[in-house]
């Protein structure tokens, strides 16, 4: 089965962690002057944009005004009965609320064949969303196998994964795994970049280490060029350089650097290798 969705999805969306702390309506006005047609959000982003009196059922319209859409929602915690069940709770009462191109989610307590019943529930429970997990290298989830394991054991149209560029290289899995069977279940591509730092675990690196797609050591053109080979049309983009060096600067200046260097390595990404 390949994702399906209720409208088109935006190609290209700036990613809801790039400004974990800032103001919904600079979020949204530094994403539409750079020419993004989708941004991400969290449900803490959405309870902040509540907290400075825009209603949860207006940020629909605050998105439509500057031609934005919610490419995708976070998060819900598989595998979780802790306090954070209430904010699983709130995200999934946004989801018809926001209508998101898809949710995303992830497990982080608990065994696999757990988040396996959970991921395969939260599918059934919205049928019509796309539900994509998200693996890691220091979750539950860890690698491209695992999350498609979650995938078939749901068996539903809309059980999906999030492929991203930093915990796909970190997880050590090979290229050759990016196929077309993985691939028709991919919701959407997360880029950006790193490089190797003695001494700093996997979990620091991609909450707070990274940076924008092409300015590490990842082989990115190499990853992006793989995808198009096996697959006839290019997933969702989503960019997430989650950074805290990068939220010190202007929101305007992080999202224009993460567009420029987002468009030249999807362009890289088309050219033929073999020619000069």
């Amino acid at each position: 089965m390949t994702v399906r969705y209720r409208t088109p999805p935006a190609p290209l969306a700036l990613g809801a962690i790039c400004f974990r702390d800032r103001p919904f309506p600079r979020f949204t006005a530094a994403a539409s002057a750079s020419g993004f047609p989708g941004i991400g959000l969290t449900v803490g982003q959405c309870v902040s944009a509540l907290e400075r009196g825009i209603p949860l059922d207006e940020i629909p319209v605050r998105l439509a005004d500057p031609g934005l859409r919610l490419a995708e929602l976070e998060l819900v915690r598989l595998s979780d009965d802790g306090p954070t069940r209430h904010a699983n709770g709130l995200v999934e009462e946004l989801i018809d609320t926001l209508a998101p191109d898809r949710v995303h989610t992830a497990a982080f307590t608990g065994d696999l064949a757990a988040a396996e019943a959970r991921f395969a529930q939260l599918c059934e429970r919205h049928p019509e969303t796309p539900i994509a997990v998200e693996f890691m290298p220091y979750s539950v989830v860890r690698t491209l196998t695992e999350a498609r394991r979650l995938v078939a054991y749901a068996g539903t149209a809309n059980a999906a994964i999030v492929l991203d560029i930093v915990h796909f290289f970190r997880s050590g899995s090979p290229a050759e795994e990016l196929d077309e069977d993985a691939l028709r279940h991919v919701a959407v591509v997360q880029l950006s970049d790193v490089s190797s730092r003695p001494g700093v675990d996997l979990a620091r690196e991609a909450r707070h280490l990274r940076t924008y797609p092409g300015r590490g050591n990842l082989d990115t053109i190499g990853f992006l060029r793989r995808i198009r080979a096996s697959t006839d049309e290019l997933p969702p983009v989503s960019v997430e350089p989650i950074s805290d060096a990068l939220e010190s600067l202007p929101m305007d200046v992080v999202a224009e650097e993460v567009m420029f260097s987002t468009l030249n390595v999807l362009e890289q990404s088309m050219l033929d290798p073999a020619k000069p």
